[in-house]
């Protein structure tokens, strides 16, 4: 499951209308190879213009068909999309970059991939899931924004009620890529704040917790809350988390004010973990 609503009606028109916004550009599609099934790959094979991995050289290339894919040539002209998104609905593996003024070649796809933190850890941004993009982009300081303005003019996606969203970047001429993308402490933690409502669907299922029966993009959103209130009371642990929410899901979302939780919210945030409190 994800926290994606079906595809709105009218999707394939707000598509056209972005694309109409600068009808002379180069567009490019994006899917998250990672996301496809065996049936999509039959599709797309049969219906699909050829694809290029973006990580055709260097050290991500062993990603291959798991990796971001990309779909070159006139994205206007390209009859394929339609009807692939009615096929991918409810999924986050699409989006459609305005290049500037041409595709950018596999090493900026590799430096938008790979990801430090200050702390010193390496890791893997799957920009591709239209979900990690919406989360990460907002948070580019102005020296990586730049960077990504000099190749990419507009990058647009599917938001988590089905409709039509995207970033218009502002003009910058290409120039070289910082040597890494790295994240300072609050950007990375603004990050997994952010990522913590779909990190946390696994975990309600690991401990049974039955969830309301809400649109995706809502559950998300009451989850987004939830999640924030969590950090904010220093709960971490993946039991407590799904404690704290099956709570929220049977008590309200703010049953966490009631004067009696108030001294367990001073032990979690010196360290301690919620539910064995309540044992």
């Amino acid at each position: 499951m994800f926290l994606q609503n079906p595809h709105a009606a009218d999707l394939s028109m707000q598509i056209e209308a972005w694309i109409a916004h600068s009808p002379a550009a180069q567009y490019g599609w994006i899917v998250d190879g990672c996301q496809l099934e065996s049936g999509d790959w039959r599709w797309l094979r049969r219906h699909a213009p050829p694809f290029e991995p973006a990580y055709a050289e260097g050290p991500m290339e062993a990603l291959g068909d798991a990796g971001i894919l990309l779909w070159p040539g006139d994205a206007r002209r390209q009859l394929w999309w339609p009807q692939w998104l009615a096929r991918a609905s409810g999924r986050p593996l699409l989006s459609l970059a305005e290049y500037r003024p041409t595709p950018p070649d596999s090493e900026f796809w590799h430096w938008l991939s790979q990801l430090d933190t200050e702390d010193g850890a390496c890791l893997v941004l799957r920009i591709a899931d239209t979900h990690a993009l919406a989360n990460a982009l907002p948070l580019l300081q102005a020296e990586q924004a730049a960077a990504l303005a000099g190749r990419l003019a507009r990058w647009g996606w599917i938001e988590r009620d089905g409709s039509w969203a995207g970033m218009a970047l502002p003009d910058a001429a290409p120039g070289p890529l910082p040597p890494r993308l790295t994240f300072s402490a609050e950007q990375f933690r603004q990050l997994m704040l952010r990522a913590q409502p779909d990190m946390l669907l696994p975990v309600l299922a690991h401990f049974d917790v039955a969830l309301p029966g809400l649109a995706p993009n809502c559950l998300h959103q009451q989850l987004q809350r939830l999640a924030a209130t969590m950090d904010g009371y220093g709960i971490a642990d993946t039991p407590s988390q799904a404690l704290f929410v099956a709570t929220a899901f049977e008590r309200g979302d703010d049953f966490h004010q009631a004067p009696e939780w108030q001294p367990y919210w001073r032990q979690t945030r010196a360290g301690q973990a919620w539910c064995r409190l309540l044992t």
